[in-house]
């Protein structure tokens, strides 16, 4: 588990708890599907507004509802949504690197040493 902060905000990020695991999985699974339906052409300003959209929708089904108004102070602005997301991503990869890690250290720790199983044939 780690603590994530963003614009003041302190979240936490458990990437071995299923339930936040759960969260994470259909918020990238409906994210997928609303990308899919995003405005390319025509208005510039609904094209920003929908792209924004995006991650604020992805922050609330995470972390509940009003979260990313919390995380985006209210602002639809491109640019910080893909930062504030892109170190949300970066969280989640040091916490999953840190887990793998302590798991790893945990199953060497009781793993026989290879030397001492070898036997010698006489």
């Amino acid at each position: 588990m780690s603590l994530w902060k963003w614009n003041n905000i302190e979240l936490e990020i458990d990437m071995e708890d299923v339930e936040f695991l759960e969260r994470y999985e259909q918020a990238f699974k409906k994210l997928e599907e609303r990308e899919k339906k995003l405005t390319k052409t025509g208005d510039r300003i609904s094209i920003v507004r929908d792209y924004c959209l995006l991650f604020y929708q992805v922050f609330d089904d995470i972390f509940g509802k009003g979260t990313a108004e919390k995380l985006f102070n209210g602002k639809m602005n491109a640019r910080v949504c893909e930062e504030c997301y892109d170190s949300f991503i970066l969280e989640c990869k040091k916490s999953v690197r840190d887990a793998n890690n302590r798991r790893n250290a945990m199953v060497n720790k009781y793993k026989p040493n290879r030397a001492q199983r070898r036997v010698k044939k006489q």
